[in-house]
Formats: C-alpha cells, structure tokens, sequence
C-alpha cells in the first residue's frame, strides 16, 4: 500500500502531494509545478534542492556524493522519494514567474490614431489574477482558427488594477488586426497566452537611459519608460520616436503631460528620419547609457551599431524587433536536425534560441560588473540568480556556476570553496544557464582582475580553443571530432582540456527531453543552434584555469534539407 505525503515548497505557497513509490521530481511535474531539472540521472545537480524539515530517501549511488556532491541538507529531486511530509526549497528558482493560458474581456476599444487601435482587457479568473507582467513583455492573442499574434503590452498592469493595454496597427490582410479586431466589441471575450519576452525593465547601473522607438514599437517602450521614472534619483531619460507623420505619434498628449510633471523625462516626435540619428547629435557619456529599442528590425539593427559606435555596451543595448506576421519566414535551423539525438519540441524555433543566447550574453556581462572584490562564491552566486530574476528568468536549468582563483580548476560536479574571496587581482569564472521563455541560454565567460598575465592568457586561450573548434565545426566535423581538436589546439598552446566537460544539447526546455548525449560522444555534425560547445582549460601546474562556452551557431557543412515549420515570432502587428 502506497503512503501518500504533501511536500511543501518553501516561500512559494505552492505544494504537491508524493508517494512512497515515485520520484519527487515526478510528482512534482504531475501535478504541473515547473521544477526545474535537466538530465534525470543525478549528473547535472539543476534539481537540487535544500531540505528544510522532513525525511527521505536517495538511491545509493547519489547518497555515496557521486557524481554530483550534496551537502547534508541537499537532495536531487530525480533521486529521492518521500519517506514523510516534507518542506524543501529551490534556490534560485522563481515559481511565479510563469506562462498563463487565459481568457480576457474587453474593456474598451478606442480609435487612436487612423490606422491604430488601443485595446484595453481584463483578464478573467483565476489565472488572470495570478498573471503577472513585467514592463516591455508581451502576449499572445489567439485566433479563431488556433493560431496566435503576439503583441507588446503597452501598460504596467500591476498599476492599472490587471488591465492590459494594448495599442494595434491594423496591416492591409493582417488576420486579427484586420479581421478579428474589426468583429470584436466591448464586452468580448478574447483567448490570450503570457507574458513572453526578456526585453524587460532592468534598473541601476547607467548614467542616461534612451528609449527608441518606431511606430507601435513604442508600445512595448512605455511601459519600460513608466517604470524608469517611478525609480528614485535623477537619470534623464528621453524618448526618440519615429513616424512617418505627426498622426503617428497618437499618444503625443500624455507624453507632453509627463514632460511637463517631470523635469527628468524629454522626447522627440521624429518624422520620416531615422531616431537614432537624432539620438546621436545628442551629448552623452555612451560608456554610462542603457539604451531600449522597439520597432522594424531594420531601426533595431541599425541602432544597435550606431550607438556601439558612439562608445554604449553592447550589453547595454536592449531591444525587440517588431515583425508584421508573414513578412518573413524563419527557418528553423540551416540544417536538418537528426531524428534521434536533435529531436526538438513543437515550439521551437531559431528566434527563440537566438533571443535567449542574447539575453544570457548580456546576463553574464551586467552580473560581471556586479562582482566586487572581497565577495565570496556564495555572496556572488546569490547576487547572480537575484539579477536572472530581476531580468525575467523563469529558473536556471543548472546552478549558476561561479569560480574564483584556484577553484577555476574545478568542474561543477566538483564544487567549490564558497567561502572563498574574490581578490583584486584574480581570474574568475561566470558559468550561466538561465531559461528565458523555455529556451535555455547557456553561456559562460572567464574574467581577470586586475593585471596578470598568465590569468589573461589563460582567460583567451579558453576562448581561441573555443573559436578555433567552432571554425572547424563550419567544415562538417563530428562533435566527437570536434573535441579530439579543441584537445589538440589547447595542447598546442601549453594548456590541458578538460574533456569530462563535453558539451550538450539545448533547444526548447528541458532538453534531457529530447537528447541527453554529450557532444564530445557524438558522431554526428552537430546542427545547427542545438548544442552548447562548452570548452574547459587549465594550467599544466599552476591551479590556474578558465572557461567558456557559447551555443554553436552557423551553418557547418554538411548535405542535408533544411528544416521546415513555422516559427514563433516576437512582437507582431497582425
């Protein structure tokens, strides 16, 4: 007879309910709460949780600290069974962060411009209660048919008593825009999915904030200004947006109003020019500005590199581009996936992958200029996860791996000192692997501080060892071929590799779904924007090491048809 146990989790209301018999981790996930977890063998430690009260048991190989090391208080959820109630907790993992289905009821439907509607919902129930956006997300509306448009929210709901605020272009054809917004009245009932979206409010660390915008791109840029100036202090934000004539600038009227209630906020209607050449006659310290951009891509891309070019971060510059539906198709890979090790879900796409390696790249570089030194390894992990929070993360399909000194040397399933201090000369390692939208953006760096050159010589053979597989990789090498090279290369450079690191799929989360193999093992080509190329060195002698890894991306040679299906997009304007 089975013995039946509710396991509480820990400062997120939340709980299930586990036998004697199952897994936790598949109690959990059978009762739809999104632990997250990876590969279900005890290797990788990404549902490792703290066990605050209660018993259990682990299978003996996991009891025994291999291969993954627990402390007393730890257990892996893919491992253990409930011997009793329990309270465990899940470090770095935000359950309220999550993507709802809901139904939402129009509450007005207003004219704002000739071509533009502004929508405003509410959403119903439940789960519209517990919908929660952050500034510059977005949603999907569901048509009559099953398929979906995505659409920027034009408001910070938690402001507005839940509303949604949207403002809708209406595109010649355009099957909701057109169509079903020209049915729908008020009082209607509307299908919607969210939020999505990592081109979120992120706060601090800037000088000079801009915001870009064109067209209704600007309604996924208000929200992001709204939020900015509820923040404390004095950063000047101004606000560039383009329109091919003055009736595109429909919400001229509140933003003149802001102007003139708050001395820190200007912004400029720019009429058949582009915004960011306004933006660059303009005096600013670019090292010390954040930059927002919403539109048609090409402002997007055009923006990005007129304002790196000015001296902004390219992490520093934040944007989503704003696609009509159907004005392009995005493959989904440049070459065919293998039906049995590059199987991926019926949501993936390029768009997601990219967006999400963009999003963790940019993670990584903020989280680096939060590092001071004299932090520990613990202090600088938790400041890590706290920031993948603020900046949208669902949870981190690994822990975040942080590094500092001679524990460079180590592999994650060989833990840390994390006690250990960062020194103000030292290298460190910043190992990520947050799930933005259910896309995992792995990436991982190495940093010196300070001057010392066998750091910074470390530090940059990690990333030749990593350009030089991947160049290869372009030729049609197996990913088993491809670490047998990246062992020569370090080689050639006085460097060991640490092949126990052997690269892994990604794709739509978790990618244990759809190919546990390591690429180091694989004697396929590895496809495109599917795996992560992870690339481990160390000092012969000196316990001096460095890491880094990125998703391999662009198309290796290899004969095959190219992948097919239809793409999720981001904010779209049919």
């Amino acid at each position: 007879m089975l013995n039946t146990y509710t396991i509480e989790l820990a400062s997120s209301g939340k709980s299930f309910a586990a036998d004697d018999k199952t897994l936790l981790l598949d109690s959990a996930l059978a009762e739809g709460i999104s632990i997250p977890f990876s590969c279900r063998r005890g290797e990788c430690g990404s549902c490792k949780v703290k066990v605050l009260s209660g018993a259990h048991e682990s299978n003996p190989y996991v009891a025994a600290g291999t291969p993954y090391p627990l402390a007393p208080d730890e257990m892996l959820l893919c491992q253990s069974h409930a011997c009793g109630d329990m309270c465990i907790d899940i470090p770095g993992w935000s359950p309220h962060v999550q993507v709802l289905r809901l139904e939402a009821a129009i509450l007005t439907k207003e004219a704002v411009a000739p071509d533009v509607t502004k929508l405003v919902l509410k959403p119903q129930g439940e789960a519209g209660m517990q919908a929660q956006v952050r500034a510059g997300q977005y949603v999907k509306f569901f048509l009559d048919d099953g398929s979906s448009r995505c659409f920027s929210v034009a408001n910070l709901p938690a402001a507005d008593d839940g509303e949604l605020v949207f403002h809708i272009r209406r595109v010649k054809g355009g099957k909701f825009s057109q169509d079903m917004l020209g049915r729908l009245d008020t009082g209607d009932v509307v299908s919607i999915e969210g939020p999505f979206g990592a081109c979120t409010w992120q706060p601090g660390g800037h000088d000079a904030l801009i915001l870009l915008a064109t067209g209704t791109g600007y309604a996924g840029i208000k929200p992001i200004l709204l939020a900015a100036l509820a923040e404390a202090g004095n950063v000047p934000v101004t606000l560039y947006w383009g329109g091919a004539s003055s009736s595109d600038f429909y919400d001229r009227a509140f933003l003149d109003a802001l102007t003139a209630q708050d001395k820190r906020f200007r912004w400029f209607g720019v009429e058949q020019a582009h915004v960011q050449d306004l933006a660059a006659t303009h005096a600013y310290d670019w090292s010390r500005t954040l930059a927002y951009a919403c539109g048609n891509p090409r402002m997007v891309q055009d923006a990005r590199q007129r304002c790196i070019a000015l001296g902004l971060e390219a992490h520093h510059f934040i944007a989503e581009a704003f696609v009509p539906s159907g004005a392009s198709e995005v493959v989904l890979a440049r070459g065919s996936f293998d039906p049995v090790w590059e199987r991926v879900g019926p949501k993936y796409s390029l768009d997601g992958m990219l967006a999400a390696r963009e999003q963790s790249i940019r993670a990584l570089a903020q989280i680096v200029g939060k590092l001071r030194v004299g932090m520990t390894t613990s202090e600088a992990v938790e400041m890590a996860n706290e920031h993948l929070r603020q900046m949208g993360s669902s949870h981190t399909w690994h822990p975040t791996y942080i590094r500092f000194g001679d524990d460079t040397v180590r592999t994650p399933r060989q833990g840390v000192d994390k006690e250990r201090r960062l020194q103000a000369t030292d290298i460190a390692v910043v190992d990520l692997g947050p799930v933005w939208d259910g896309y995992e953006g792995d990436f991982g760096d190495t940093i010196v501080f300070g001057q010392h050159a066998l750091y910074a010589a470390c530090a940059q053979a990690a990333r030749d060892v990593f350009s030089a597989s991947k160049e290869a990789w372009l030729t049609g090498l197996t990913g088993r071929e491809l670490y047998d090279l990246a062992e020569r290369v370090a080689a050639e450079g006085g460097w060991l590799l640490e092949r126990n690191l052997a690269g892994h799929r990604v794709a739509d989360f978790p990618h244990a779904l759809f190919g546990p193999a390591k690429l180091a093992e694989m004697d396929i080509v590895p496809s495109d924007a599917v795996w992560v190329l992870e690339v481990q060195l160390r000092h012969p002698t000196e316990p001096i090491g460095a890491f880094y890894e990125d998703i391999l991306i662009g198309t290796p040679s290899k004969t095959s048809k190219p992948a097919t299906g239809n793409a999720e997009r981001n904010p779209v304007a049919a």
